[in-house]
């Protein structure tokens, strides 16, 4: 007897009452398992088709798919469009960490579209790293030159009021206008969303700075005896993390902003600098101390936190579940 008819034979004797409902779902468990067990058995490679008919197409139409197979295959693709190897995989860890974040944190993306975030990606790039770093660095060139010194105690408002506002300072710009052209064309992101806004400016400046850092130090960087491998590791493995982390905590503000409601100039940067200048002095603070691991570590960490509390607050002000908290990454 083969299990259509025994699956048959059980609903009958189910239906006259014969068997009771656990034990006619046991019995229909048991003749399925045995089924699929003889398909693999006997069927082969065409056996993952047959027990479940239309999985290809099904799997085509994945985000899921799609998303891993771009990742795994994005060292392939930007070597045969001709980037070097170094700058691919500056771009490969920027998209990964940004896969990552929506992961883990398992944002909610409140009126938000991804157009959005390829906007704010594309405009740290031009305007923010072509035109408004530059003028940044310029207008900021009395704190940079503190950067040179030895000191630390110069050091510091070097690089918190010269390195930190500047690049922070391209980062949040972005955030600031597409939020605007949103709210322009009849929509109201969410802060989760403003605070992804944030990490993406801060992936693809970390990116797309770092690419600058290739094409003119290359030779010296990048060479073949890996001559400066802490600042290799350093450009490849920790500076998309860091920029995303400070970028998204000034994205937090900007949404806080934009939740008021529109108003004054004056009163959004009044509740924008505070945030803006939080992450200047985290930033400053870790760049002062990087030569010291204990230091860039707490640093590091503690720029994590506050993104981390930003984002649990945006959830409770949303509605949303900050259960992730307490959820098993593996």
């Amino acid at each position: 007897m083969d299990s259509r008819e025994l699956l048959e034979r059980y609903r009958a004797l189910h239906e006259q009452g014969l068997i009771s409902e656990e034990e006619y779902q046991l019995q229909v468990g048991r003749i399925k398992a045995a089924e699929r067990a003889r398909i693999l058995e006997e069927g082969g490679v065409a056996a993952l088709f047959h027990l479940e008919p239309g999985i290809a197409g099904r799997v085509l139409s994945s985000q899921v798919f799609w998303v891993v197979l771009v990742l795994a295959m994005m060292p392939f693709i930007l070597a045969f469009l001709g980037m070097p190897p170094e700058q691919g995989m500056i771009l490969y860890f920027a998209f990964l960490w940004f896969f990552l974040y929506l992961k883990l944190f398992r944002f909610n993306l409140i009126g938000a579209f991804p157009l959005d975030f390829g906007t704010a990606a594309m405009l740290v790039v031009f305007p923010g790293l072509t035109l408004l770093l530059p003028a940044f660095q310029w207008l900021l060139g009395g704190f940079y030159a503190l950067t040179a010194t030895r000191v630390p105690l110069l050091q510091w408002p070097g690089f918190v009021f010269g390195v930190g506002i500047a690049e922070e300072t391209t980062k949040l710009v972005p955030v600031v206008l597409v939020l605007w052209l949103a709210r322009r064309g009849g929509r109201r992101l969410g802060l989760q969303a403003s605070i992804v806004l944030g990490i993406t400016a801060g992936l693809a400046f970390a990116g797309f700075e770092n690419i600058l850092y290739t094409e003119r130090f290359g030779a010296r960087l990048f060479g073949l005896k890996f001559t400066l491998q802490d600042v290799v590791l350093s450009r490849l493995l920790m500076t998309p993390f860091l920029h995303s982390v400070w970028a998204g905590i000034t994205g937090f503000g900007a949404g806080v902003a934009a939740a008021a409601g529109p108003g004054s100039f004056i009163r959004g940067l009044r509740i924008v600098v505070p945030w803006l200048l939080f992450a200047a002095v985290l930033h400053g603070t870790y760049d002062t101390f990087s030569f010291s691991p204990v230091f860039a570590l707490v640093t590091a960490a503690v720029s994590y936190l506050v993104l981390t509390v930003a984002v649990v607050v945006a959830k409770h002000w949303e509605g949303d579940s900050a259960a992730f908290l307490g959820g098993k990454v593996l």
